[in-house]
C-alpha cells in the first residue's frame, strides 16, 4: 500500500455523513425477448460499475423473461446480456440516479454467444415505473454550475421550488432558507443524507441542524411530488447521496476566493433618493474543500472523506454608532468521513461521520436596521454518525440503519455588551440597538432506527414490494435568558410599551416518532405500473419533570412529567404510469396521494410551560431617561405571558395535519439523453394547528375607525391617507388568555399549478436543467408573513383575521429556471443559470398607539396595535431575475487534471429590491435589502 492511501485511509476513519438509505439508490430493470417478441427465460444478465463495491452482479432472466438490479449507487453502468444460441448484447453507459429506475429491453439475435453487439449512451432518461417527481443535481450540475454550494442556493435553480432568499454566490450561504413547493408548508421540507432523516428537531421539524460539505456528495435530489411510502411528509424532499469510492485511489481539491476589489456596486441609484441606503456588499469569501478516497482492500473496503473551510463575510444596511457599517460574519468548519465494507458478496456495512461547527458573528434574524452589538453572535457544532447494513438472498432485501445526529445551538450577546444594556426595538422604524435579543442554548439530539425488508415477486405481473419500520427519538432544550429580563420598545421615535420575559427558563422536551410503511410497485404488464403505499405513523410528545427559577416577572416552577400529546396518522399513496409504446420513452402519470405534516418538536413546545414568553405592558417613559421603571407601569394593564406558559391542546385532541396532493401529466424523451414533460399540481393542506383564545371572544372587541397617514399606494414623499378599522379589546379582559391549540379549518390552503420541465444529461459537450411553473397558493391569513398553516396568532382577535383569505407564503405567480453548460473546442467550458421570480408579496402594516387612538376618543387597552392594510397578495416586491456565469479550461496531465474557473454571479449587476419596511411611518417602503452586487469569483479544480 502506498503512503498516499496509508495516510488519507487513516484520515477517513478518523472523520467519518449521516444517515439511513430509503432512496440514495437506483435500480436497473427490464425484459428480454427474441426477434419475434417472445419472451427468453435463463438469459444470464452481468451488471458492471465502478460503484459496484465487491464487483459484477449478475442475475438470471425468470419465465417471464424480466430481470432487476436494485440497490445501485448512482453512476454509470454496463450491462451484458449472454444465452446460449444468441449474440451476446452489451449496454454501456447506462445513467443510474438515486430514486429513478432506468428500464433497459433488450431484444437477442441468434447466433454465437462470443459474438458481441455492443450499445454504448442509450441511457433512459424517462422513468416509466416511478411516480416520483424529482430533479437530480449530478456532479457535472454540482460542480459545473456556479453556486453556493449548499443545498439552499442549489434549490433556487429547482422548478416549482420557491426560496424565500435570492443568493448571489454563497452570500446567503450561511443561513438556512424556508422553501417550498407547489403550496407545500414550509415545514414540509426533509433532508436526508443516504436517505436517512437528519431535520432539526426544533421548531417544525422541517429545517437541519448541519451545513454541509457538497464534496462529500455524488448527487442531491430534489423530490417535489409523488413521494414514496418510505418517507412521512410531502413537499420537498432533500436526498443528500454520499460519495461512494472505488477501486482507484482519487481526490479533489476546490478553491475559490472574492472580495470587495472583485464586486461592483448596485446601491447607488437607491441611495441617490436615499441617503441612508448603504447596500450589502461582500468583503470576502472564500471556499477550500478536499475530498477524496480509495479501496484500502480491492473489492472489500473503501474509504472517502472530505475537509472544508469556507468564509463569507458581507455588510449589511446598517451602521454601527462609529458610522462604520454593520458586519455578517460567518465562519463554517466540515470534516466527513465515510467507510464501505464488503462483508461477503451479498452482505454490505456502512459507517459514515460529519461534523460541522458554523460561527456567525452577527447574526440578524430580520431585515430590521441593526447594528453589530445588537446582533446575535451563534455557535453551531454539530454531528451525525451512522452505521448501516444491506444483506440480500435471492430476492429478499433487508437494510437496517442507526444514525444520531447531535449538537447544540448557541445565540450570544456580543463580546463587549454591557451587562446593564437593555435592547431597544422601534416597531415602525424597523431598528433594534444596544443589545441582542437574548442569550439561548439550545441542546438538542435525533436518534434513528429504520428496519426496511424489500422483495421482488413474479406473480400476475412484476412486484417490487417494500415495507418497514422507522423509529425516531428527538430532543430539544431551551435554555434561555433575557438581559434585563425586559426590552423596551418604541413606534416612531415616541415610547410604547415594555416587553417583560419569562426569564430565566429552561425548557427540555421529548418526541417519539414510530412509522410503518408498506409499498407495492406493481407492473402490470409491460405498459403499466400502479405504485401504491400505505403508512401509519404515532407520536408522543412528552414534556419530562423540569424545574425553572424564578425571575423578576415570574415566580419559580416546577412541573411535573406530562404526555402532553399522542397522535396518530394513517396517509397512503397512489399512482400509475403508462408507457403507451412500451418504448422506455413516454411516460404518462398520474397520482393522488396524502401525507402527513412533518413532525418537530413544536407540538411539544407549545404547551411547555417553561417554555420563554413575553408580555408587553403600556410605557410611556413618564422620567424621559429612556430607561424602565416598574413604578413606571400599571401591571394590571399588561398582557398575559405569551408561550406554552398559557397555551393547551383541545381537550378532544387534535388531528395530525395532513396534505393532499394530485399530479397528472406526461414525460418524453425527445431525444438522446432528454427529456420533457408537463405536470399538473393540486394541493390542499388541512387540519392546520391553530391558536384561538377563548378566555377572549371576538365579540369582546369593539371596532372603531382611525385615519392613518399613508398605506399602500403611497409612498414618505407622497403618503396616501386612509381609513381602517382598529378592534378594540376590552380592558377587563387585558391579561385573560387560555390559548387553545385546536385543529382549525380557517388555515387551509389550496394550490393548483402547471408546470413544464426539460432536462438533459451531458452528452455530445451539453447539458440543461429548466422549468416554467406557473400557481396560486391561497388560504387563510392570521399574520403578516402570511405562513399561517403551524404557527398562528390568536386566531379569535380579528384584528389578524382582518383579511381573511390571500396567498400564502413565498408564492410566486410564475418561476422560471434553466441551468446549463456547454463544452467548447479546446476543453473551454461555459456554464450558467437563469433564475426569474414574480416578487414575493408582503403586507403594509401600522401601529396603532394609545395616543393616537385618544385623537378618535378611543382609549387603547393594549400599548399598541398592529393593524393589516392589505390582503396578503395585493402588494408584492419587484421581480427577480438574477444571471450567473462560469468560464472554465480543463489541462490535463500526467493522468491529473487542472481546471481554472471564472465565475461572474449577478451578471447584470440587478439591483433589484427583495425586502423593504413595511410598517407605516418614517421609513415606510424604504429598501432594506437589495441583490447583491455583481461578484467575480476566481477559483479552481484540481482531480488527482
Amino acid at each position: 500500500m502506498t503512503l498516499k492511501r496509508f495516510v488519507f485511509g487513516c484520515c477517513c476513519l478518523l472523520f467519518a455523513p449521516t444517515a439511513y438509505a430509503q432512496v440514495q439508490t437506483g435500480s436497473i430493470v427490464g425484459s428480454v425477448t427474441d426477434a419475434s417478441n417472445s419472451v427468453l427465460p435463463g438469459v444470464l444478465v452481468s451488471l458492471a460499475g465502478e460503484r459496484l463495491i465487491g464487483g459484477t452482479q449478475t442475475f438470471t432472466t425468470d419465465a417471464t423473461g424480466t430481470y432487476r438490479f436494485d440497490r445501485l449507487p448512482p453512476g454509470d453502468y454496463l450491462l451484458k446480456f449472454e444465452l446460449q444460441g444468441f449474440k451476446t448484447v452489451e449496454r454501456a453507459e447506462i445513467r443510474v440516479n438515486a430514486a429513478f429506475v432506468a428500464t433497459v429491453n433488450v431484444k437477442l439475435e441468434v447466433g454465437s454467444v462470443s459474438e458481441t453487439i455492443t450499445v454504448t449512451g442509450e441511457s433512459p432518461t424517462v422513468d416509466t415505473k416511478s411516480n416520483l417527481q424529482q430533479t437530480v443535481m449530478s456532479q457535472d450540475i454540482l460542480e459545473g454550475i456556479p453556486t453556493g454550494r449548499d443545498p439552499w442556493s442549489l434549490a433556487k435553480l429547482i422548478p416549482g421550488v420557491q426560496v424565500a432568499t435570492y443568493d448571489v454566490g454563497g452570500t446567503q450561504s450561511m443561513q438556512q432558507s424556508s422553501m417550498s413547493s407547489h403550496g407545500s408548508n414550509t415545514s414540509d421540507v426533509s433532508f436526508n443524507i443516504d436517505g436517512a432523516t437528519v431535520n432539526w428537531p426544533g421548531s417544525g421539524g422541517g429545517s437541519t441542524m448541519l451545513y454541509y460539505d457538497q464534496g462529500m456528495f455524488e448527487e442531491v435530489n430534489y423530490m417535489t411530488s409523488a413521494i414514496p411510502a418510505e418517507q412521512m411528509a410531502g413537499g420537498l424532499s432533500i436526498n443528500m447521496v454520499t460519495k461512494t469510492a472505488g477501486n482507484a485511489w482519487r481526490a479533489n481539491l476546490r478553491y475559490s476566493f472574492s472580495n470587495n476589489d472583485l464586486q461592483s456596486e448596485n446601491h447607488l441609484d437607491i441611495q441617490r433618493t436615499l441617503p441612508t441606503f448603504l447596500g450589502n456588499p461582500t468583503l470576502k469569501t472564500y471556499d477550500a474543500n478536499l475530498s477524496g478516497g480509495g479501496a484500502i482492500v480491492r473489492d472489500r473496503v473503501w474509504v472517502n472523506g472530505t475537509i472544508r473551510k469556507w468564509i463569507v463575510n458581507k455588510l449589511t444596511n446598517a451602521r454601527n454608532l462609529d458610522g462604520s457599517q454593520a458586519l455578517d460574519d460567518n465562519d463554517l468548519k466540515n470534516y466527513s468521513a465515510k467507510g464501505t465494507i464488503s462483508l461477503t458478496t451479498n452482505q454490505k456495512l456502512m459507517v459514515s461521520y460529519l461534523w460541522n461547527n458554523k460561527i456567525r458573528g452577527h447574526r440578524r434574524d430580520s431585515n430590521d436596521l441593526i447594528p453589530d452589538i445588537a446582533a446575535v453572535r451563534q455557535t453551531n457544532p454539530a454531528s451525525t454518525t451512522q452505521v448501516k447494513y444491506n444483506g440480500i438472498r435471492r430476492r429478499l432485501v433487508f437494510e437496517s440503519g442507526f444514525s444520531v445526529m447531535d449538537g447544540q445551538t448557541n445565540y450570544l450577546y456580543q463580546p463587549g455588551t454591557p451587562p446593564e444594556a437593555i435592547r431597544r426595538v422601534d416597531n415602525s422604524l424597523g431598528t433594534a440597538d444596544f443589545a441582542s435579543n437574548r442569550e439561548e442554548h439550545q441542546p438538542n439530539s435525533r436518534h434513528q432506527f429504520d428496519n426496511v425488508v424489500s422483495y421482488n415477486a413474479s406473480r400476475w405481473g412484476e412486484h417490487f414490494v417494500k415495507g418497514g419500520v422507522q423509529w425516531g427519538r428527538l430532543f430539544y432544550e431551551q435554555d434561555y435568558t433575557v438581559q434585563g429580563h425586559h426590552h423596551v420598545e418604541y413606534s416612531n421615535g415616541v415610547p410604547t410599551q415594555v416587553r417583560l420575559w419569562n426569564t430565566p427558563t429552561d425548557q427540555k422536551n421529548v418526541a417519539h416518532v414510530l412509522g410503518f410503511f408498506a409499498q407495492d410497485s406493481w407492473s402490470v404488464g409491460r405498459r403499466l405500473t400502479l405504485n401504491l403505499g400505505m403508512r401509519f405513523d404515532n407520536y408522543t410528545g412528552i414534556i419530562p419533570e423540569e424545574s425553572a427559577a424564578g425571575g423578576p416577572f415570574i415566580e419559580a416552577r416546577t412541573i411535573a412529567r406530562t404526555e402532553v400529546m399522542d397522535q396518530k396518522s394513517v396517509v397512503w399513496r397512489t399512482g400509475m404510469v403508462y408507457d403507451p409504446m412500451s418504448s422506455g420513452r413516454t411516460a404518462l402519470k398520474a397520482s393522488y396521494s396524502r401525507y402527513g405534516l412533518q413532525t418537530g418538536i413544536d407540538r411539544v413546545t407549545a404547551v411547555n410551560p417553561l417554555s420563554p414568553g413575553s408580555k408587553t405592558c403600556p410605557w410611556t417613559d413618564p422620567n424621559g431617561d429612556g430607561k424602565f421603571q416598574t413604578s413606571e407601569i400599571n401591571f394590571a394593564q399588561c398582557s398575559a405571558f405569551s408561550g406554552g406558559i398559557s397555551t393547551f391542546y383541545a381537550a378532544d385532541g387534535v388531528d395530525w395535519p395532513y396534505s393532499d396532493e394530485v399530479t397528472a401529466g406526461v414525460e418524453r424523451e425527445i431525444m438522446r439523453d432528454m427529456r420533457v414533460g408537463a405536470m399538473f399540481y393540486y394541493r390542499t393542506n388541512r387540519k392546520q394547528l391553530g391558536v384561538r383564545n377563548i378566555a377572549v371572544p371576538t365579540s369582546a372587541y369593539t371596532p372603531f375607525t382611525l385615519t392613518i397617514p399613508n398605506g399602500p399606494g403611497g409612498t414618505v414623499r407622497n403618503p396616501q391617507s386612509r381609513t381602517v378599522t382598529v378592534f378594540n379589546l376590552a380592558p377587563a379582559l387585558v391579561s385573560a388568555r387560555n390559548n387553545i391549540r385546536d385543529n382549525d379549518p380557517y388555515l387551509d390552503t389550496d394550490y393548483r399549478g402547471i408546470e413544464f420541465t426539460a432536462a438533459k444529461r451531458f452528452s455530445r459537450n451539453w447539458q440543461m436543467v429548466a422549468g416554467l411553473t406557473i400557481g396560486k397558493n391561497e388560504g387563510g391569513l392570521n399574520a403578516v408573513t402570511g405562513g399561517g398553516q403551524s404557527a398562528t396568532a390568536d386566531l379569535n382577535d380579528p384584528n389578524v383575521t382582518v383579511f381573511s383569505r390571500g396567498i400564502i407564503g413565498n408564492d410566486s405567480k410564475v418561476g422560471f429556471r434553466m441551468s446549463g453548460s456547454y463544452r467548447l473546442p479546446g476543453e473551454v467550458t461555459l456554464a450558467g443559470s437563469v433564475v426569474s421570480n414574480t416578487g414575493y408579496p408582503y403586507t403594509s402594516t401600522y401601529d396603532v398607539t394609545r395616543p393616537l387612538a385618544a385623537m378618535q376618543g378611543v382609549s387603547l387597552t393594549r400599548s399598541s396595535q398592529t393593524v393589516f392594510l392589505s390582503e396578503r397578495g395585493e402588494e408584492r416586491l419587484q421581480t427577480v431575475t438574477m444571471v450567473d456565469l462560469r468560464v472554465s479550461r480543463r489541462f490535463r496531465f500526467a493522468g491529473h487534471s487542472f481546471s481554472p474557473q471564472l465565475d461572474l454571479f449577478n451578471i447584470t449587476n440587478a439591483s433589484t429590491v427583495v425586502s423593504v419596511q413595511n410598517a407605516v411611518g418614517g421609513t415606510y417602503l424604504d429598501p432594506r435589502e437589495v441583490l447583491s452586487p455583481r461578484i467575480v469569483r476566481v477559483g479552481f479544480s484540481l482531480d488527482f
